[in-house]
């Protein structure tokens, strides 16, 4: 999917030192860590309990939306609801969701996490550069998961915004918003956008992102896709990461 605006080239002259952005966001599930297919799966039960299953590529699709708008939106269009009657139902679903995707992180199973995350993340904090995360997830589950990444505590990230913090999460550019004012930038900072959906990217443009990165080979924003981690530091910090 490619999106109709163009972003200048951040090559360098000969002599010319690298320009660091005052901010990076990442979308966390998208970009650190992959772990869709379980949170997918949490959200499928969770509808499954509440008699309001979905096949496969309905449920995918949700589980790429905010949580909240998309359950929403779900129930008033299967159920036919007052607003009223259907936000305590899906109050239930979300707290439902919620205790089953926290339920996972406490099994064995380890969590999925994008190789050279860490390293990047260290090396954009040692630069001065500010690190935000944003997610499609409540704010509380996407603690949750960076605290079992063993970044919670670090002071590697300084701001996460969840989809239930803003009036206007993805694709209104609320949270990217909101994680600049967290880390105290003003709207004149440069903000650099790692995305993980297409919505995601729309956020990152209606934010006024100086430049936007996907690591989705289908997502045609910034200059290019970038092709893993490596490469995406190569962009940022002009340099090879070990």
């Amino acid at each position: 999917m490619s999106f109709p605006f163009e972003v200048p080239a951040p090559g360098l002259s000969p002599g010319q030192d690298q320009v660091l952005p005052d901010l990076v966001v990442f979308d966390l599930l998208g970009v650190l860590l992959p772990e869709r297919p379980r949170i997918t799966a949490c959200l499928g039960a969770a509808l499954s309990a509440a008699d309001l299953p979905l096949g496969a590529e309905e449920l995918t699709a949700i589980a790429r939306l905010p949580t909240r708008a998309a359950l929403s939106q779900l129930v008033s269009k299967r159920l036919r609801l007052a607003p009223d009657v259907a936000r305590p139902l899906v109050s239930a679903i979300a707290e439902d969701f919620h205790a089953r995707v926290l339920a996972s992180l406490q099994e064995s199973q380890p969590l999925a996490i994008h190789p050279g995350a860490g390293i990047l993340l260290a090396e954009l904090a040692a630069d001065g550069v500010h690190i935000g995360i944003d997610s499609e997830l409540d704010g509380s589950l996407a603690a949750a998961l960076i605290r079992k990444a063993g970044w919670a505590g670090t002071g590697l990230i300084e701001a996460v915004v969840g989809s239930d913090e803003v009036l206007v999460p993805r694709p209104g550019p609320g949270q990217v918003e909101e994680v600049r004012r967290r880390c105290g930038l003003g709207p004149d900072a440069l903000v650099v956008k790692v995305v993980g959906t297409a919505i995601d990217a729309q956020a990152a443009l209606g934010a006024g992102c100086t430049t936007v990165y996907s690591l989705q080979s289908d997502l045609v924003v910034g200059m290019e896709p970038v092709s893993d981690l490596g490469d995406l530091a190569e962009h940022i910090l002009g340099r090879v990461l070990v």
